[in-house]
């Protein structure tokens, strides 16, 4: 029995049938692979060359990283051509050749059909126990099994309760859960000024740092009225937003990273520069065709600098101030969006509890966890759905014919 028809649920159940053991899979959803829709704006992004720990986040990200072995990733990709996807790559990144999510969606579900497994749909598992077997008390009726993969994936996007009831289960079993949190999602922050940036977006670094972690990110930036959000915001949120927690965190970002700006100094060389080359212009002119002028106008503002001052004309500590703003802009953030504006969820079950050769778990016999119901989230960029193909893999591969 696979609880969860998404990503992992699917290939876990493939892989099953294909060795020949009967599977049926419990979908709380009217279809399967409904979040795949949604992946990559449409177009899933669903794999990625460079497939290492490094892109991941997790409380024991060793024993991660015994997954993320060339034989497994080889697996994966074998697998994904096996049931008909053929890749677009760009820069690592893979796709369907169609750009279209529906394109995975429809590969996986004619498989599933042309191998015959049952698929129970609007079933939603309330409560697990093992008693012997285990028994599934379902939104319909209490179902049997001999064996249970589960596959249902977060409270990311559409935030329906299953998720939450199945790690309470299991907790209750006896497993750990590491604490749930919205992963790849829009950052709040602290300020007046979110108005006048508001709809920007722009390519930056953002960095955050204190004594256990430093993480730069560099990608787009999309400036908003509640902070900030885009896909290098998504990356730092899984690091940030288990701290949000306990207080609010600072970041810092550099509007110049696209030019190899990195400090004040050279913020000032580049801009002396260009004054030189550039003359009778004002500060905001000289950022014409580098800056949206309503970004320039803001940081002149948070400067103390008029509109229309040349460059000669600024106080010494105002044009300090304002060298520091373009390449490390100080932004106080205080928490995060919900769970419905998440791509996937941070935590889960811990992962040391789980043989990563077989996905079973280390303390109930016959039990296997896959994809976003372990603590393990990735980055953008196909490491989700990428760990989803693995790990379904692992425990199709995994569990016993002759139990």
């Amino acid at each position: 029995m696979i609880i969860g028809a998404g990503a992992s649920g699917l290939t876990a159940a493939i892989v099953l049938k294909r060795r020949g053991i009967d599977v049926i899979l419990l979908e709380k959803n009217n279809q399967v692979g409904k979040k795949i829709l949604v992946t990559g704006s449409g177009k899933c992004n669903y794999f990625n060359e460079k497939f290492e720990k490094e892109f991941f986040t997790s409380k024991n990200p060793e024993t991660l990283g015994e997954m993320m072995t060339d034989e497994n990733i080889e697996d994966a990709k074998q697998f994904l051509t096996s049931i008909g996807i053929v890749p677009k790559i760009k820069n690592g990144y893979y796709y369907p050749n169609s750009m279209k999510a529906v394109s995975i969606q429809n590969s996986l579900l004619t498989e599933i059909k042309n191998l015959n497994i049952p698929i129970f749909y609007n079933t939603t598992v309330i409560e697990m126990k093992k008693e012997g077997h285990f028994f599934l008390k379902t939104n319909q009726e209490i179902i049997e099994a001999e064996h249970v993969i589960v596959a249902t994936g977060s409270r990311a996007y559409f935030d329906t309760e299953e998720p939450s009831l199945i790690l309470h289960s299991l907790e209750n079993m006896g497993h750990t859960v590491v604490p749930i949190y919205p992963g790849l999602v829009q950052l709040e922050a602290k300020g007046s000024f979110f108005k006048e940036w508001a709809g920007i977006r722009l390519d930056a670094k953002i960095s955050f740092s204190n004594p256990q972690i430093r993480k730069d990110v560099v990608g787009e930036l999309q400036l908003t009225d509640y902070g900030i959000s885009g896909i290098c915001t998504l990356i730092l949120s899984n690091t940030l937003v288990p701290l949000l927690k306990e207080k609010s965190q600072t970041i810092t970002i550099n509007f110049l990273n696209s030019f190899h700006i990195s400090t004040k100094e050279e913020a000032r060389r580049y801009l002396e520069n260009r004054n030189q080359n550039l003359p009778n212009r004002s500060l905001d002119q000289l950022f014409d065709t580098i800056l949206d002028y309503k970004l320039t106008n803001l940081l002149l503002k948070l400067s103390d600098i008029p509109l229309h001052t040349r460059m000669e004309d600024v106080d010494a500590k105002n044009l300090d101030t304002f060298l520091k703003n373009l390449v490390s802009f100080p932004l106080c953030i205080t928490g995060s969006k919900s769970y419905k504006n998440a791509q996937i969820c941070l935590g889960g079950i811990d992962i040391r509890e789980i043989d990563v050769k077989t996905m079973e778990s280390k303390l109930i016999k016959n039990l296997y966890v896959i994809g976003e119901a372990l603590d393990v989230s990735g980055e953008c960029g196909g490491y989700n759905l990428g760990f989803a193909w693995i790990s379904g893999i692992k425990a199709g591969n995994g569990v016993r014919s002759d139990d």
